[in-house]
């Protein structure tokens, strides 16, 4: 799960669904019939790159001081006041910095791994360019099943990070995880060469789902991955190419069992992300604090938001730049 610096708040929700309909449902019109995903059962540990990969999500978060950069998993977040470099220019305070920690160690404790129930990696994907995804699959403390995706591509490892179904009770209302419970990662060295994969789980009796990607189309896939032992849920996985998921809907005997929609805040985002170009690297810094401004970041920021204002997510109301020390 790449860092996207300055949507850090916009995109929380990003990879998450929100329902949109139930179980019962007559389907929407036929979408045209695809070929199911050449989806691979295995049963194997976590090759040493990825063992060491999934250690990062399970150690505790290294938090710095006050103004200073916050970790968590493989994500990085520049904070002030709890929010992202393009949401706030208030220094954080001890107190902030003690609710980023509480906050951080909830998620954490949420996808450790049970006693027993080390990662496996349960399925992968070969993709089109030679590389694959691997989905990796245990239960946590409570007894809940978590995945993870990692995805290799010809441009090294990407994507990742514990899936809808592993985290902290109070954010599952903010999480579409039910029939349907996937996710989106992309990888690649920029967004112009972005691979987005789908994956994650679905309940196993249903029999196809329909997904509809950023560009308008609308494909049905057959539901032919395996189903985890010990559970009444199935592996599905897609590469999707260049244009992320919009709609999901899972299907049984032609019935619409669940439904879920990206976030509008979410998909803009990416829609502007994608127009804007990514966010120029922030200069080496110097000191202690809040990382300094350049005019290249302020006049990225600035396009940033007119293009969120634009799509009717953000109001219109300016967003400070990060300040300068």
């Amino acid at each position: 799960m790449r860092l996207l610096l300055g949507l850090a708040a916009v995109l929380v929700l990003a990879g998450c669904g929100t329902v949109t309909g139930g179980s019962g449902e007559p389907a929407a019109p036929s979408a045209p019939l695809a070929g199911a995903p050449p989806i691979e059962a295995v049963d194997e540990a976590p090759s040493p790159e990825l063992r060491r990969t999934l250690d990062l999500w399970f150690a505790p978060p290294q938090l710095g001081t006050q103004g200073s950069t916050v970790t968590s998993g493989t994500d990085v977040w520049f904070t002030w006041g709890g929010g992202s470099a393009s949401t706030t220019t208030t220094v954080p305070t001890a107190a902030d910095m003690a609710t980023i920690r509480a906050q951080f160690e909830a998620q954490r404790a949420a996808r450790l791994p049970a006693a027993g129930s080390p990662p496996r990696v349960v399925a992968r994907l070969p993709l089109a360019d030679g590389g694959n995804a691997a989905l990796v699959a245990w239960r946590n403390h409570d007894g809940v099943l978590c995945t993870d995706t990692e995805v290799t591509d010809r441009q090294g490892s990407g994507g990742g990070g514990p899936g809808n179904s592993c985290v902290p009770s109070d954010m599952a209302a903010l999480l579409h995880c039910a029939e349907i419970c996937l996710t989106s990662n992309g990888s690649g060295s920029d967004l112009a060469q972005e691979v987005w994969v789908l994956s994650g789980t679905v309940a196993a009796d249903a029999d196809a789902i329909d997904v509809t990607t950023a560009d308008g189309a609308t494909a049905d896939y057959p539901l032919t991955g395996p189903v985890l032992d010990g559970s009444d849920r199935r592996v599905f996985m897609l590469e999707l190419g260049s244009s992320d998921w919009r709609k999901l809907v899972l299907l049984r005997a032609g019935e619409v069992v669940d439904q879920t929609s990206m976030p509008a805040a979410a998909a803009a985002g990416e829609d502007c992300l994608a127009k804007v170009g990514e966010m120029p690297a922030p200069p080496p810094p110097q000191q202690p604090g809040p990382i300094a401004s350049t005019p290249a970041m302020q006049a990225w920021n600035a396009s940033l938001q007119a293009c969120m204002t634009a799509s009717g997510v953000l109001p219109a109301t300016p967003v400070p730049s990060p300040p300068t020390p």
